[in-house]
């Protein structure tokens, strides 16, 4: 395995505060690994004894069951990094899938506890960097929580478009894709999209939604 270039963790916000010497010696405690695409990176319940920061790439985070079911929690790319909660010791919360061939650069977790303490400024940005993601991941478990699934799904809808000419279109999107990141069932989904179809807010073709005009809110 080889280690990455100071280009490479020159890159990473986390490290933006190192002199390049600092970078050098930093750039020794990594070992880069390659994720193929639709690869499981990290599982759920897992101790995990590497730290992992992205280089280039994007990593699904999410839940599941025994029975198959996920719920999806959040995309992160390059610079983003999974297993901070296990520094302690303890199984990691949610399991990982790569959605890109992946370049992670992995560091030991008492190195990287070793490296924290002779840099104070990294540990400061990686104490604040967790301290967001506490709060995306609360946000997001208060929106399954407190609003009914036609809210989770409009709002999904309306954050997932992208503006084309009078419109708002969507990615290509299935019910059961959609249920996944809003915590519902495809049937529930498909309920919602009738609906929604029914009023004459979106129009669906080959799997991308149209917004014609912004559903009522509900929540």
């Amino acid at each position: 395995m080889t280690t990455p270039t100071v280009a490479d963790l020159a890159a990473i916000p986390l490290f933006a505060s190192l002199a390049r010497e600092e970078l050098e010696a930093t750039a020794q405690l990594f070992t880069v690994r390659s994720y193929p695409k639709n690869a499981i990176v990290a599982t759920e319940g897992d101790r995990l004894d590497l730290f992992n920061i992205l280089l280039s790439g994007k990593v699904q985070f999410f839940w599941h069951d025994e029975s198959g079911y996920q719920v999806k929690l959040g995309i992160d790319g390059p610079g983003g990094h999974y297993a901070d909660v296990t520094l302690d010791g303890e199984p990691i919360l949610m399991s990982v899938i790569a959605l890109e061939d992946l370049r992670v650069a992995s560091i030991p977790m008492a190195a990287l506890k070793a490296l924290l303490l002779r840099h104070p400024q990294v540990a400061l940005g990686l104490l604040m960097d967790v301290v967001a993601r506490l709060r995306r991941l609360v946000e997001r478990t208060k929106t399954f929580t407190m609003e009914d699934v036609y809210g989770r799904v409009v709002k999904l809808l309306l954050a997932a478009a992208v503006k084309t000419g009078d419109i708002r279109v969507t990615e290509r999107l299935t019910h059961a894709e959609i249920g996944k990141r809003v915590g519902a069932t495809r049937e529930m989904v498909g309920r919602v999209m009738r609906d929604l179809v029914r009023g004459g807010y979106i129009e669906v073709t080959r799997g991308r939604v149209s917004i014609v005009r912004t559903p009522p809110k509900r929540w």
